[in-house]
Formats: C-alpha cells, sequence, structure tokens
C-alpha cells in the first residue's frame, strides 16, 4: 500500500530543517502519468522515502549538471539520489554528494521542497495516486572536479553549466519523445527540480 504524503513528511524534520537552514519554500505539483509509469514509480519509491536534488555551483557561478549510460545522447541534469527509509535528508544529501562526485558539501543552502501527486492520466479520480518529495538543495563555491565513487549509479559523464542554461536543460526534459528513456512522464518530472533551483537560488 502506498504511502500518503503527510507520511513521508517528518515534521519534526521539517522543524530541525528549518532551525538549521532558515525559511524555505515548498512547492506542490500533480503530474498525470501514464499507468506504466505510475506501475514504474510505485516500484520504486518503496526503496526511498524522498529524494535530496543538488545544485553544485563553481565560485564562476556554473551549475554542475551529469549523465548516465542509460540516458539519451547529449541528456544532462541536476544531480540527485534517494533518501532510504529512516536516514536523515541531511545525511543523505553528504552521501549523495559523495558516491556521485566525491566533491566536499560545505556551506549548503536549503531551496526547499517539492512535493508530488503522480496519478493516472486515463482516470478520472484520484485513485492509487503516489506522492514523492525532493528535498532541494545548492552548494555553492564547490572546487574541484567530479569523480564518481559509486559505479553502481552508471554516471558516464558531467559538464559545468551556466545557472540560466537550467531553463534549456528543463525544456529538453520536458520535451522529450515516446521511443526516449523512461518516456515523456520522466522528463516532466525531473523538470520541475530544475524550474525550482532557477525560482528559488540567489
Amino acid at each position: 500500500m502506498s504511502k500518503t504524503l503527510d507520511e513521508l513528511l517528518d515534521e519534526a524534520e521539517l522543524a530541525e530543517l528549518q532551525s538549521h537552514y532558515g525559511e524555505y519554500r515548498q512547492q506542490h505539483v500533480r503530474l498525470a502519468m501514464e499507468p506504466e509509469s505510475l506501475a514504474f514509480y510505485r516500484q520504486a519509491f518503496k526503496k526511498r522515502r524522498g529524494e535530496v536534488l543538488f545544485a553544485l555551483r563553481r565560485g564562476s557561478g556554473e551549475v554542475l549538471l551529469h549523465t548516465k549510460q542509460n540516458y539519451p545522447a547529449d541528456l544532462y541534469r541536476v544531480p540527485g539520489g534517494g533518501i532510504n527509509w529512516g536516514e536523515f535528508v541531511r545525511t543523505s544529501l553528504f552521501r549523495e554528494v559523495c558516491e556521485e562526485t566525491q566533491l566536499d558539501v560545505q556551506d549548503e543552502q536549503f531551496l526547499g521542497i517539492l512535493t508530488y501527486e503522480f496519478h493516472d492520466r486515463t482516470r478520472a479520480d484520484e485513485k492509487g495516486a503516489i506522492p514523492f518529495v525532493s528535498y532541494v538543495f545548492v552548494v555553492p563555491e564547490v572546487e574541484g572536479e567530479p569523480v564518481p565513487l559509486d559505479e553502481s549509479e552508471k554516471i558516464s559523464g558531467f559538464k559545468w553549466v551556466p545557472l540560466q542554461e537550467l531553463s534549456q536543460v528543463a525544456a529538453k526534459l520536458r520535451s522529450m519523445p515516446e521511443d526516449d528513456f523512461g518516456n515523456p512522464d520522466w522528463g516532466r518530472f525531473r523538470a520541475l527540480g530544475h524550474d525550482f533551483v532557477i525560482e528559488n537560488i540567489c
């Protein structure tokens, strides 16, 4: 049985995040998906209670993107990773950044929370909707070049881009055709995190 959105959000942890980082934004999105996509995410989300997305920035302001072996050619996006059940959000951030890049996290900023409800586009009701949560961070003044630590992540490349280029990344994700990785539902889902970074980063 799927968790509810309220069950995914720990009020004590949210209070701790606010105490540590200050006020943050919360945005909720309802996203219509094909039944096949819902079946995939229903299984995938059993392994995690949410995810962290992290915009790593150089002193020049450029943002790090990555691509993976199973992504379409020339598709890069902001990195992220799952939050395990029983794992704190901040612990997940440090672990995932290390596994994917081996870069140091210092003076990170918490931009906010994206909550989602994925629902079946072929149904008029909300039965079977799937909740999910993204905790979005920016890490400024990152030094060095990324090197993957965890081979299971299948990261095949990185690149640094100007912040404004994230709009183009989001547009490319939204325009993914039916025969591309994860079908258009994955692209529309992933575009939302990039929008959130653009709208909230200082």
